[in-house]
């Protein structure tokens, strides 16, 4: 159950019970992912093994085409970079170029991506929420009970700019450490350039 919950994609969450006050949750976070899609953006992404070992992975994404990402797990590291359907990795003997079939598959992350944003269920709405010091408008699925856990999935959007700043699997209340946090930025300085 706990890996089902973490592999959920945006567009097949939980089901939520609806708010008491007026607000479309889905639309609402519907609207947020494809404002994040306008300009280039960074997704960071925490979450910690069953043994321990916590995982990184950064995505910077630049639209039309363009795509790096960066995973660090533990002493390991590997880098990816895509550019329309051409991909290259490094996983620290230096930029070689992916073949045809693996390349397509970082193109098809890539396009998914970027595609408008579907959200096919509802999200409760939990008007101003309070998160690492900052203020934001939240959307929160049905909880449920994973390995004794109580957790739900948490979508906090920044009230000024209307794009997601944090996807959370946490307990409803956001105490303690999440099971996995997704963090979105927006460098004004991210620029993707092929490697070779």
């Amino acid at each position: 159950m706990r890996t089902t919950l973490l592999a959920l994609s945006l567009s097949a969450l939980l089901a939520a019970a609806p708010s008491a006050f007026a607000c479309d949750g889905k639309a609402d976070v519907e609207n947020a992912f494809n404002e994040q899609h306008k300009a280039p953006w960074r997704t960071e992404i925490v979450s910690k093994a069953d043994t321990g070992i916590v995982q990184t992975q950064q995505f910077d994404f630049q639209p039309p085409d363009r795509i790096y990402r960066k995973v660090t797990s533990g002493e390991d590291k590997a880098e990816t970079i895509g550019v329309g359907q051409t991909a290259w990795t490094n996983e620290g003997a230096g930029w070689q170029e992916m073949k045809k079939g693996v390349a397509d598959l970082v193109f098809t992350h890539l396009r998914s991506t970027l595609a408008p944003a579907k959200v096919s269920v509802e999200f409760k709405c939990l008007d101003k929420v309070t998160y690492d010091g900052k203020s934001y408008v939240g959307y929160q699925t049905v909880p449920e009970t994973v390995e004794g856990k109580t957790l739900a999935r948490t979508i906090l959007i920044d009230p000024e700019k209307k794009r997601p700043a944090f996807n959370l699997i946490a307990p409803p209340d956001l105490s303690g450490e999440p099971l996995m946090k997704e963090s979105y930025s927006y460098p004004a300085d991210i620029n993707i350039e092929k490697p070779l």
